[in-house]
């Protein structure tokens, strides 16, 4: 009988070490141990393998906290990571946009060739215009004055690109549109005295009041009614 509550006692001694055991199961052990010499030794053998020096312990304590530090640093540094990639992502997409996409450069009054202006029979006027450096124009931005004055500022991105298609070199229109939009503004009395191209150099005029013009060409009819 002795020997096997000693077999259940040294079952006991680790739970009872690290003081996880119930309260009744540690009484027994403490009345077991006062007792019985072969279990002390047992439980001295114990304490003597998981006891580890002092030194050792603050070591251990200082690799947890480096480790905890370094985990820390890991986290910020994934974390920073991981901000700079949308920042970068930000900045290219930014950077696409404002090269190739945002409309903030005016041609030069160089590349602009304008011919046909002329009259047709119902009266309107047209006219032809032309980009002679081969690449496209991405806007054709709207400015005006209340004395009359109509401008249209043709805009490209920071990076000249090609055009998809040859109407973006070549403009054959009207001003009806141009005339539509001063009034919308000014009123339905208001009425455009000049209309003008305006560039990097200089504004060409593209039509005034009381300029004599030629009656259309069939061939510009033509290109209009397409």
């Amino acid at each position: 009988m002795e020997e096997r509550a000693c077999e259940i006692i040294k079952d006991l001694m680790p739970l009872y070490y690290d003081k996880v055991c119930s309260l009744e199961s540690s009484k027994w052990v403490e009345e077991h141990l006062a007792e019985c010499r072969s279990c002390r030794l047992e439980m001295d053998k114990i304490k003597l393998a998981i006891r580890l020096p002092q030194e050792v312990i603050e070591q251990n304590d200082r690799e947890g906290e480096a480790l905890k530090g370094i985990a820390v640093l890991w986290n910020r540094s994934k974390a920073k990571a991981f901000a700079i990639g949308l920042l970068g992502a930000a900045l290219l997409f930014g950077g696409y946009v404002g090269l190739f996409q945002w409309e903030v450069r005016k041609v030069s009054a160089g590349v602009i060739e304008l011919s046909e202006v002329s009259q047709l029979p119902d009266g309107r006027i047209a006219y032809h215009a032309k980009l002679t450096d081969g690449y496209s124009v991405n806007r054709i931005k709207y400015e005006m004055d209340k004395d009359g004055n109509f401008y249209l500022t043709p805009l490209r991105p920071i990076i000249k690109t090609k055009p998809i298609s040859e109407t973006f070199l070549n403009l054959i229109d009207t001003l009806d549109h141009e005339k539509l939009v001063y009034k919308e503004k000014y009123g339905d009395k208001a009425e455009i005295q000049a209309v003008y191209f305006r560039t990097s150099d200089e504004d060409i005029l593209i039509w005034k009041k009381g300029m004599e013009l030629k009656a259309a060409s069939d061939e510009l009819e033509a290109k209009l009614r397409q």
